[in-house]
Parts: structure tokens; sequence; C-alpha cells
């Protein structure tokens, strides 16, 4: 089965439409659409079905599509690790980030690091705070920008970044006609909260135990994947959120959701720049961290 097949259902189903695939990657629908069948038939199986106008995976396209990302990420890593050993000047590095760094951290980062050394090429992994610092143990990245700070002395760690959760409402909320929020005016309210693993979710906890807020006394409505999905839920809204100040400014100034202070617990919070003591390419690491500061 050929690379560009999987990319291909995996754009269709990014997408969710067979034309925005075909835009995006230059082709036709006809073509778009013989490849999936293509798919189907060399797997002897329906992968996506058409219910009410939208597309939608069966169990085995949820299979292929969860495993055909895994092949392309794969085949990337192989072609950076390929790279790695020819005989070229230029560098690799492939980073892990969490999605707030990922989103307004590192583009100007790498675009810094691209103008001072245009040979240096880079690989971005995303998830949450906990699976990156995972793929750091793991030697799949050569560095990771996280929400809260490994704990192992095998990692050589710095702070980059200070961020503040705020609170996010949906538009005309009752909290937003407040002068003032406290933290016990959360009780009243539907919590949305991310997934186990999120540096957001840690230091929003965390700050909730420091003024005397326990994890029971909330009424968690949901648990959502990324910082977009609890912006989105909060704007249908489901219930109420803190995400980073980089987050929340920008869909405030949408007009998304409302913003919010409150007033009687910190909800500051540090991003980390951590890597092994031990990597080889700690030049290039030396000269990243030199751009951050």
């Amino acid at each position: 089965m050929k690379l560009k097949t999987f990319k291909i259902f995996i754009k269709v189903i990014d997408t969710g439409s067979y034309s925005k695939a075909a835009e995006k990657m230059g082709l036709t629908q006809p073509a778009i659409s013989m490849q999936i069948k293509t798919l189907e038939e060399k797997l002897e199986t329906q992968l996506v079905l058409k219910e009410e106008g939208r597309l939608k995976l069966t169990p085995a396209g949820k299979v292929v599509y969860k495993n055909a990302k895994n092949i392309i990420l794969d085949w990337e890593k192989l072609k950076f690790e390929v790279e790695d050993k020819k005989d070229k000047s230029y560098k690799n590095i492939v980073i892990g980030s969490s999605t707030i760094p990922s989103e307004y951290i590192l583009p100007d980062l790498l675009a810094k690091l691209s103008k001072d050394d245009p040979e240096i090429k880079s690989c971005i992994e995303v998830g949450d705070s906990a699976e990156m610092i995972e793929l750091l143990e793991d030697g799949e990245v050569d560095l990771v920008l996280v929400g809260f700070k490994p704990l192992d002395e095998k990692y050589n760690t710095i702070e980059i970044a200070e961020d503040e959760l705020r609170l996010i409402t949906p538009q005309k909320h009752n909290l937003s006609q407040k002068k003032e929020i406290y933290i016990n005016d959360l009780k009243k309210e539907n919590i949305l909260i991310r997934e186990v693993g999120s540096g957001t979710r840690k230091a929003m906890l965390n700050s909730f135990r420091e003024a005397g807020l326990k994890f029971n006394d909330l009424n968690i409505k949901s648990r959502l994947g990324s910082t977009e999905a609890i912006i989105a839920a909060v704007q249908a809204g489901l219930g109420v959120s803190f995400v980073s100040k980089f987050a929340s400014s920008k869909a405030k100034k949408y007009g998304r959701v409302e913003e919010l202070g409150v007033k009687d617990v910190d909800f500051t919070r540090k991003f980390y720049l951590a890597y092994n003591k031990n990597k080889d390419n700690s030049e290039l690491i030396e000269k990243i961290i030199s751009l951050l500061k």
C-alpha cells in the first residue's frame, strides 16, 4: 500500500470532505474517491460511511485511521534518522511539545532557528505534557517543551516562559456579570477539564488545592483532550473552564468566549524545556536554549 493512499485517507477524515481533501492535496475529487475505494478493496471492508451528509468512520475505518497516522509518522522519523546518517551538512532535531508551546512558542523559535542556521531541519511531536515526557524517556525526541517540570535528575530542565490560566465562560454568562469572581463561585458551575497528563489540568487542580477547593467540590461536567476542544465546548455552553492566557485572549478577541479572572487564587504556571543530559546533539539544543532567552 502506498503512503500517498494513507495520506489521502487521513486528509479526507481530517477535513471531513472529499472535495476539501482534493483541494488541499491538489487532486481531483474522483481521484480522491478512487484512492479510498482502492484502500477499502485492499482491506476488503468499508472504512467510511456518509450519514446525514457527514463522513463517519466505521470501526475498521477507525483502526485504519489510527494506524495510518502512525505509519506516516514512523516514515517521517525513518527519513530523519536516515538523513542524519548521510554525509550531509544539515542537522536534524525532534522536539516534543505540549499544545500551548507548540502553538505559541515553537513557531517563533523555529523561525529564529532556521534564520540562524538554514540547514537545520525539525520534526515536531505534539501531545499532553506526560506523553511528551514519556517520549523523552524513550529517546524518541531530543527535547521537550512542557507544562510541568520533569523530576528525573537525568534531565536538564530550564524554565522558558511563564503563563497564567484564565477562566473562560460562554458569552453573557452569569459569571461575566459579576464585578469580582471568587473560587467558591465555581462550585455551582459545570466545570470542563483537560485529560490526565495535561499540564493545564495539573496547574488548574494544584491552584484549586492551594485555594482550599477540593476536586470533589467541583461539578466536573466533561473531560476533553485539547485546549481547542475546551474552548469550543465552553463556546457551545457546556460549562466553564481554565485555559492558557495565550489561548483565552485569542478566543476572546474573536468573540468566542468571555475571559475572566478569579480574585482569590493564583493560576500562574511555567513552561519548561527538558532534555537528557547525555544527549549527543547538545550543541543544537544549546542553540535552541539561547534563542529562547
